[in-house]
């Protein structure tokens, strides 16, 4: 085993393979290379995907006269509001549930009554 260290081809191949070690890139310089850049076009171009998109609908809402979400969500959140408020002053009034309600015939009877009273000469 001695022998073959110190032979003279073992020695050779091993420089060539220190020196072929030295010329390699490092895990950093690779990623420099080709992984940070493959990174920033995947993400820069998902992003001027969203934007074009979301421009392209925008435009299409508009020529179409729809409303966005947002300012349908405003549109609506402000009538439940009014809404509330005058179920609140309806409720802040006294309300009489003692009343009857009248029923048809009384109605017709009411009606009848009343015709009788007009003709009246």
């Amino acid at each position: 085993a001695a022998r073959l260290l110190s032979s003279p081809s073992y020695k050779q191949k091993l420089k060539l393979k220190l020196k072929s070690k030295a010329e390699q890139p490092t895990s950093t310089q690779l990623f420099m290379n080709a992984g940070l850049p493959m990174i920033i076009f995947s993400v820069g171009a998902a992003w001027v995907l969203k934007n074009a998109l979301e421009g392209k609908t925008k435009e299409m809402e508009l020529s179409k006269g729809h409303i966005s979400k947002s300012e349908r969500q405003a549109r609506m959140e402000s009538e439940k509001e009014e809404m509330m408020e005058k179920l609140n002053k309806i409720r802040k009034q006294d309300f009489d549930n003692t009343k009857r309600i009248e029923r048809p015939e009384e109605v017709l009877e009411r009606r009848k009554l009343e015709r009788q009273r007009r003709n009246v000469w």
